[in-house]
């Protein structure tokens, strides 16, 4: 069975002449181009095509314009195919992609928020002191160790990501990266810099934070339509309230996305595709999750639609929720021998259940697949199944037609 997940890069994923293919293709991902370009005052078009790639790698430009070509591919695969999407997530600046790709804000608004955002960054690394490395072929534990010791000598190096096992990010001054990584190579690592103008995900960002969260309480979230997980704390999102309070944080807190991988892996993600330019975040996964189906949507299109329309033919010819929580229904053994109890809380909401079942599960609205799972469980209560048993079958009747979001019980009964 094949779950989804789709994943969207962040800044160091941009390139000169990213996204023209799907520029000149796809008359949406214009349109995307022409309104963010209205709001930011430049056009996005001239500075990826065009423009000297010196000026698509400064932050505040390069943020915009992964935001805008990474949601406009998104538009463009779910234009014609409903995705059995299970989980969205974003590296760093992608969360926000993420975010935007689950109906969690509009576009305008992610367009204002990342234009604020480059700003505010851009503005904390004027000086050109400041950049990030990434650390390679040693465990995440040791690195820590060199950072600390190194540290301890009066210097200012931070973990800004933990992308893996064997791949971490540090932020510093570039004097201070360079000592790193004499220290790192000594101890049998690589060093790669990266391409990126400042110490991003540390506290050299710190003066970036009140712009920017002067536009994040501007902004207006919603709960996210797909569970979006959280690079701060590597977990799904709860509430918009939840989104506000980490992005707040995220531009001095470390990008966990080690966290993110461990947490969709736990939820058994299977197919992860990689929706923007290059394929930096398939190639992590493909590193640290045994098994893993990865493509990348700009690097790899026919292999990514391929797989996509499979995740689509099997959602299709797979038992609907409805389906499932008949079955569910049916196969729970009885505890509770109360024929007038057992009319009321397990005939009358079973004949509730068949009445929805002859609707496509496309169909069924948010509000209609609640009230089956609600049904579901006045069963099993009704039967006597314990709570922790309850909890299982609907975890895992939701894995299995990628509806984790409405895993909170709606509370309604049948009586």
């Amino acid at each position: 069975m094949t779950t989804l997940a789709l994943l969207f890069p962040g800044q160091g994923s941009q390139f000169a002449g990213m996204g023209r293919h799907w520029f000149e293709s796809q008359s949406s991902v214009r349109e995307r181009f022409e309104q963010a370009s209205e709001i930011v005052g430049y056009s996005l078009a001239d500075l990826c095509f065009t423009g000297p790639p010196a000026e698509l790698t400064r932050t505040r430009h390069a943020q915009v314009a992964l935001l805008t070509l990474s949601f406009g591919m998104y538009e463009v695969i779910t234009r014609d195919r409903k995705l059995p999407v299970s989980y969205l997530a974003g590296h760093s600046l992608g969360e926000i992609s993420a975010l935007l790709a689950a109906g969690a804000m509009r576009f305008e608004d992610a367009v204002r928020l990342v234009k604020t955002r480059g700003e505010a960054m851009e503005a904390c690394t004027a000086d050109g002191g400041t950049g990030m490395i990434a650390a390679l072929r040693l465990p995440v534990a040791d690195i820590e160790k060199c950072v600390e010791e190194f540290n301890a000598d009066g210097h200012l190096v931070q973990v800004a990501n933990y992308n893996s096992e064997r791949q971490a990010v540090l932020s510093g001054t570039v004097e201070d990266l360079r000592g790193m990584t004499t220290l790192i190579e000594d101890r049998g690592g690589k060093v790669a810099k990266l391409n990126v103008a400042g110490a991003f995900h540390s506290s050299y960002m710190a003066d970036a934070v009140p712009a920017y969260v002067a536009q994040i309480e501007k902004t207006e979230f919603t709960m996210p339509a797909v569970p979006v997980c959280s690079t701060v704390s590597g977990r799904v999102y709860e509430s918009a309230q939840e989104i506000r309070d980490a992005l707040s944080v995220q531009l001095t807190s470390p990008v966990r996305w080690d966290a993110v991988v461990s947490e969709l892996t736990a939820g058994g993600v299977t197919l992860w595709i990689e929706v923007g330019p290059k394929n930096v975040l398939t190639k992590i996964v493909t590193g640290s999750v045994t098994d893993a189906v990865t493509h990348s949507l700009d690097e790899d299109t026919d292999g990514a639609y391929a797989a996509l329309d499979r995740a689509v033919e099997e959602r299709r010819n797979r038992p609907g929720l409805v389906g499932l929580c008949l079955g569910a229904a049916a196969a729970t053994r009885n505890r509770n021998f109360d024929d007038e109890g057992y009319a009321a809380g397990v005939i009358a909401p079973y004949r509730r259940l068949q009445q929805l079942a002859p609707a496509d599960d496309e169909e069924l609205t948010g509000e209609q697949k609640r009230d089956a799972l609600d049904l579901l469980r006045t069963i099993m209560r009704t039967k006597g199944v314990p709570d922790a048993e309850q909890q299982d079958r609907i975890a895992s009747i939701l894995l299995r037609t990628g509806d984790t979001d409405l895993s909170e019980p709606a509370g309604v009964t049948v009586t």
